[in-house]
């Protein structure tokens, strides 16, 4: 017998086993590097990250990247033409900097996260695209490392 939970439930179980949850709704992709969220009074651990194709692509090179207020860019995922995801494809990370974003079609399937997380410090977690094209919804959840961190969407 399956049994169904509701929305505080599932909201629960996801914050005991991945942190808490920060969203960004929809926006156009755009061919700049883009703020999605933004990281505030500490560090954090960002557990899981993915996002949603609200819109579809021509061909279009997207990557990620964490640019602290101090310190040196953090790449967080290599380029991934999403040219091929579909409307309601998801994007998914593996956590390791010079592998590629994958959608539901590529050959590594969904993964979320292979590694216990990664530490971004102050500043902005940012996609680039390369062309100004599509438009996609992200989430990230993350564990606070330092008394008052904080993660908002941009």
């Amino acid at each position: 017998m399956s049994k169904n939970y509701n929305q505080s439930t599932i909201d629960v179980i996801a914050d005991i086993q991945l942190g808490i949850r920060v969203e960004r709704a929809a926006a156009n992709l755009a061919n700049a590097l883009t703020p999605i969220f933004t990281v505030s009074g500490g560090a954090v651990l960002m557990t899981a990250f993915y996002g949603k194709i609200t819109t579809a692509s021509g061909a279009n090179a997207t990557h990620l990247e964490h640019t602290p207020t101090t310190g040196t860019s953090i790449p967080i995922a290599a380029n991934l033409d999403i040219n091929p995801a579909l409307l309601g494809d998801y994007l998914t990370i593996t956590g390791i900097g010079s592998d590629a974003m994958t959608y539901n079609a590529s050959l590594t399937g969904l993964p979320v996260m292979n590694y216990k997380g990664v530490i971004l410090p102050i500043g902005s977690f940012c996609y680039h695209a390369a062309a100004a094209d599509g438009a996609a919804s992200w989430t990230m959840f993350y564990i606070p490392l330092e008394d008052g961190s904080a993660v908002v969407a941009a």
